[in-house]
C-alpha cells in the first residue's frame, strides 16, 4: 500500500509539474519571440557562436527553463536581465510528448535560437548571482596562478568550468578512456574531499557543522546545484547534523530523501545522466565497498603478507582505493554503456593511481585561488605544487589511455557477452551465500575470458580484410583501408561528438590496435576535429599533412603527433607509399585561395582501389587530372560530401567508377546536391550515403 500510494503521488506531481512549468513554455514553440530574461549561468561557447541557461520571464505564470544560442560578443554574467528576439523549440524535439532530452533534464525546456543581438538591460539582485559570480571568479583566478597546460583541467576540477577543456580533444579523449572524466565533472567525490579537508581545521562537531554547511552550500550553488553534487551535498548535511540531533544516520534512507527531493524539484531530472550514475555509484559504494573491501584484507591476511605496519597501511590504501572503485562500477558500468557506449578497462588503475593526487589537488586548489584574491603571489607559492599534481594526473590518464584495449566499446558482442557473464557470476556468488576463496575461480575464468576477446583476432567480416569504409560521422568524413593487417586512414573529422571515437570503435571491433598511415586532407573540422581523439587512444605510425599555415587545428594536431612518437610528412610533392599490397598515391595541393582547394587527394591501388579529394572542387579536379594519371577505380568518394561544386563530369569520365560513397550527416548546405546525384546516375554509379545507411564498407 505505502509502495502504491507513493508511486500515485509521484505520478500526480509529475502530471501537475508538467501542467504548471512545461506546458507554459510550449506556446512559444515554433514562435519567433521578443522576450526578457534572466541570465543563470555564465556563456559557454559553441561552433558558431554562445550559448547561455536562462529564465525567461512570463507574466502569465512561472518563469519558463531555456537555452539560447546567440551570435554577438556581448559579455553576459549569471543574473543579468537581457532582451532578445529568438525563435524557440521545444527542447525535448518532439510534438508528441514522449521524449526527455538532456536539456529538459536540467529545466531548460526551450531551445532559443537569436537573430540579431542580446542586449543588457538591467541585473537581478546582486545576493541571488553571488555564487554563480563567485565560480566565475574563481575560473579566472585559476587561469591566472595555473600554466596553459594545466589551467583548463584546473577550472574543471575546481568548479565544473570544462569549456577550455572541452576545446582539448586529446585531455577529453585521455581523460575518457582511463576512466576518470569523473574527476573534472564536478561531483560527489568534490564535496567528499571539501568537506574531508575542512574536517582538518574545524574538529569540533558543533563549529564543524557551523562551518561545513554553509561552505557546502555556497559551493553546490557555485557549481550549478547539479544533481550529483546535491546528492552528495544533502547527505553530507544528513552526516554532519545527525549527531547534533542524536539520530542516526541511514544511507540508503539518506539516498532515497535525496532522490525524492531532486524529482520533487524537476520530475524530468531523472533523464539525466549524471544523476542517473551518481545515484548508481553511490548505491553501489554504500552496498559492496565493504565487503569488497573486507574479503580483501582477510585474503591478505591469510597469506600472510600483512606482517608489517607498511605492508598494512599500503594494503589498507590499495584495497580502500580498487574496493570503492569497483562497488562504484557494480550499478554504473550499464549505465555508462548506454550512455556513452564505451567501458573503460584501465579505470580501476588509473583510479588507484591517480585518486590521491586529485584529493590533494583539489582543496589545495581552491586554497591556492582564495589566497590569490588576497595576495597573488601568495597564491601562486601554493598553485606551483598543485600544478605538478595537475600533470601528473593528466600524463597518467594519457599514458593509461594509450595502452591498447584500455576502452571498449558496448557494440561488440563478445564484450557484452563478457559483462553478462561477470554480472551472473557475482549476483549468482552472493544468492549461494559463497566463502571470499569461491570467487576466486571465476574471477581467473573472467580475466581469461577478457583475454581471449580481446587478444584472439575476430572472425572475419566486412571492414577487416580488403576493403574501403566511409564511417558515419555525420556531416564529415573519416574513412578506414584495410589491406591485411594494415590499416591505413584518410580524415578523421564529423558533426557528431568525437569522430576519433567512432574509428577507433570501429578499429578495435576489427582486432586492429594501431594505423599505419593517417592523412589529413586538410584541416577544416569535418575532416580533422577527431584526430586528437584517436592519436590519444591508438598508435599511428606515420601522418600525412599539407602545409598547415597557422591553423590551429593543425598546431594541435601536430604537437599531439610529435609527442606520441608519429612521424610526420609535410606534402609538397606527390608521395608514394606501399602499405602491404596497396600502394597509396598522396597528391600535393593543386588548388589555390580557399583552404578546400589547398588539400591533399588520395589514390589507392591495390585491393579495392579507391579516390578521395576531400573538399575539392570540380576544378580542382580538372587540375588533378591534368596533374597525374587517374586510372579507373572501384570507389570514388565523393567530394566535398555532394556538393554542386564538385564530382565533375571529368572526374567520373577519367575514373570511371563502379560505386560512389557519400560522407554526409545532417547539414544546412544542401549536400548532397541534385545535380551531383544526377550526374552519378548518368554515368551509371551506384551510390551509397552514410547518412542513410550508417557506415558504408566496400570489399571485406
Amino acid at each position: 500500500m505505502i509502495i502504491l500510494l507513493s508511486a500515485a503521488a509521484g505520478f500526480m506531481w509529475s502530471w501537475t509539474y508538467t501542467t504548471v512549468f512545461i506546458m507554459p513554455a510550449w506556446q512559444y514553440h515554433n514562435e519567433t519571440k521578443t522576450v526578457a530574461a534572466v541570465v543563470r549561468s555564465s556563456p559557454s561557447p559553441t561552433a558558431r557562436g554562445y550559448r547561455v541557461d536562462c529564465r525567461i520571464k512570463n507574466a502569465d505564470g512561472p518563469d519558463v527553463g531555456a537555452r539560447l544560442y546567440y551570435y554577438d560578443e556581448t559579455p553576459l554574467e549569471p543574473g543579468d536581465i537581457v532582451e532578445a528576439t529568438a525563435r524557440f523549440r521545444r527542447a525535448d524535439g518532439t510534438e508528441d510528448y514522449d521524449r526527455i532530452d538532456a536539456l529538459t533534464s536540467r529545466g531548460a525546456f526551450l531551445a532559443g535560437y537569436v537573430s540579431g543581438g542580446v542586449s543588457v538591460t538591467g541585473a537581478e539582485k546582486k545576493l541571488l548571482s553571488f555564487p554563480q559570480r563567485l565560480s566565475g571568479a574563481v575560473a579566472d583566478m585559476a587561469g591566472r596562478l595555473f600554466p596553459a597546460e594545466t589551467s583548463a583541467f584546473m577550472k574543471a576540477l575546481l568548479v565544473g568550468r570544462r569549456d577550455e577543456l572541452n576545446a582539448d580533444a586529446a585531455a577529453n579523449a585521455a581523460l575518457s578512456a582511463s576512466g576518470i572524466s569523473h574527476v573534472v565533472s564536478v561531483s560527489g567525490m568534490h564535496v567528499a574531499f571539501l568537506m574531508s579537508s575542512l574536517a582538518l581545521v574545524v574538529r569540533n562537531k558543533k563549529r564543524f557543522a557551523a562551518v561545513g554547511v554553509p561552505a557546502l552550500l555556497l559551493f553546490m550553488a557555485m557549481v550549478g546545484f547539479t544533481p550529483s553534487v546535491t546528492r552528495a551535498g544533502v547527505m553530507q548535511i544528513f552526516l554532519v547534523c545527525a549527531p547534533l540531533f542524536r539520530r542516526e544516520r541511514d544511507s540508503i534512507t539518506s539516498l532515497s530523501a535525496v532522490l525524492m527531493l531532486l524529482l520533487i524539484i524537476n520530475p524530468y531530472s531523472c533523464a539525466s545522466a549524471s544523476l542517473q550514475l551518481s545515484f548508481a555509484a553511490t548505491l553501489g559504494i554504500i552496498l559492496f565497498t565493504s565487503p569488497i573491501n573486507a574479503g580483501i584484507m582477510d585474503a591478505l591476511r591469510g597469506a600472510k603478507i600483512l606482517k608489517r605496519k607498511l605492508m598494512k597501511t599500503i594494503a589498507a590504501f590499495v584495497t580502500s582505493t580498487v574496493s570503492t572503485t569497483v562497488g562504484a562500477l557494480v550499478f554504473t558500468l550499464p549505465l555508462m554503456s548506454l550512455h556513452f557506449g564505451y567501458v573503460s578497462l584501465i579505470s580501476p588503475v588509473t583510479n588507484l593511481l591517480t585518486l590521491w593526487a586529485v584529493s590533494l589537488a583539489f582543496p589545495l586548489g581552491l586554497a591556492a585561488c582564495a589566497l590569490g584574491f588576497i595576495a597573488l603571489p601568495v597564491g601562486a607559492v601554493i598553485a606551483f605544487p598543485v600544478s605538478l599534481l595537475a600533470r601528473y594526473i593528466l600524463g597518467a590518464a594519457r599514458s593509461l589511455a594509450a595502452i591498447p584495449f584500455s576502452v571498449v566499446y558496448s557494440s561488440s558482442a563478445p564484450v557484452m557477452f563478457w559483462l553478462a557473464y561477470i554480472y551472473v557470476m557475482f549476483i549468482t556468488l552472493p544468492l549461494l551465500k559463497a566463502r571470499a576463496r569461491q570467487y576466486i575461480y571465476p574471477a581467473c575464468i573472467a580475466i581469461v575470458l577478457l583475454c581471449a576477446i580481446l587478444l584472439i583476432p575476430p572472425a572475419r567480416h566486412a571492414g577487416s580484410g580488403n576493403s574501403i569504409t566511409a564511417l558515419d560521422v555525420g556531416q564529415g568524413l573519416g574513412v578506414v583501408l584495410c589491406e591485411g593487417e594494415h590499416t591505413i586512414m584518410v580524415d578523421c573529422g564529423g558533426s557528431i561528438s568525437d569522430a576519433g571515437a567512432a574509428a577507433h570503435e570501429f578499429l578495435l571491433n576489427l582486432g586492429r590496435t594501431s594505423i599505419d598511415l593517417l592523412v589529413l586532407t586538410h584541416f577544416h573540422a569535418d575532416h580533422a576535429n577527431g584526430v586528437e581523439s584517436l592519436l590519444s587512444k591508438m598508435n599511428v605510425a606515420a601522418i600525412c599533412i599539407p602545409d598547415p599555415e597557422g591553423s590551429y587545428l593543425a598546431e594541435d594536431i601536430i604537437e599531439l603527433a610529435r609527442k606520441r612518437g608519429t612521424d610526420i610528412i609535410y606534402v609538397t610533392e606527390t608521395y608514394s607509399a606501399a602499405v602491404g599490397g596497396t600502394t597509396v598515391m598522396i597528391y600535393p595541393p593543386l588548388g589555390a585561395g580557399d583552404e578546400n582547394e589547398r588539400g591533399l587527394s588520395v589514390l589507392c591501388l591495390g585491393g579495392v582501389s579507391s579516390l578521395i579529394t576531400g573538399d575539392m572542387n570540380a576544378s580542382g579536379e580538372r587540375a588533378l587530372l591534368r596533374y597525374a594519371h587517374i586510372p579507373e577505380i572501384d570507389v570514388l568518394v565523393v567530394g566535398h560530401h555532394g556538393s554542386r561544386f564538385s564530382t565533375s563530369e571529368e572526374m567520373l569520365e577519367a575514373a570511371s567508377p563502379g560505386i560512389a560513397i557519400i560522407s554526409v550527416g545532417r547539414n544546412s548546405y544542401g549536400h548532397p546536391s541534385g545535380e551531383t546525384l544526377d550526374r552519378l546516375a548518368r554515368y551509371g554509379v551506384a551510390v551509397f550515403r552514410t547518412d542513410e545507411i550508417g557506415n558504408v564498407t566496400v570489399g571485406g
